[in-house]
């Protein structure tokens, strides 16, 4: 089993929506050519310390993964090429057991905070109460005017 580590950086003019689609687009390839995605890290967008296609800024975002196909990276690497989006892209294999001794510690710390940030959102939105009416402000009478006003006197 080879371990793996693929960095990639795509443009910070995409959508939310966009982004997503072309981070799961990623992690499909990987799973559907024999990869096991073991955590990932969204890092998010950051400044470049040099322009990259007129580019200050870019989203980044990390995969975790072993496998057993040897061509799963050269297909990755084909598909960032040529999809548009994809600033920059760099994978890692790690050989020395020192090294996948690290990339596991990464990879199972990278999971746990990916797990507590889903469980997070999801008690957000359990708590999140429905909104209540708003009241209405009450009604002028001859004694109080609709809206304060200074009167000179």
């Amino acid at each position: 089993m080879r371990h793996y580590e693929t960095i990639f950086l795509l443009k910070p003019t995409l959508t939310q929506e966009e982004t997503k689609n072309r981070i799961d687009f990623f992690k499909k390839l990987v799973t559907d050519n024999g990869g096991e995605i073991h955590g990932t890290d969204d890092i998010g967008i950051r400044h470049l310390a040099y322009e990259v296609k007129h580019n200050k800024r870019g989203y980044y975002y990390v995969i975790y993964y072993t496998s057993d196909n040897s061509g799963i990276v050269q297909e990755l690497q084909r598909v960032f090429r040529i999809t548009e989006d994809v600033l920059k892209f760099m994978t890692v294999k790690f050989t020395k057991q020192v090294e996948i001794k690290a990339w596991k510690e990464m990879a199972e710390r990278k999971a746990k905070l990916a797990e507590a940030k889903s469980e997070e959102k999801t008690e957000e939105k359990a708590e999140e109460k429905p909104s209540e009416p708003a009241t209405e402000a009450p009604a002028a009478t001859p004694d109080t005017p609709a809206t304060e006003e200074k009167i000179d006197k």
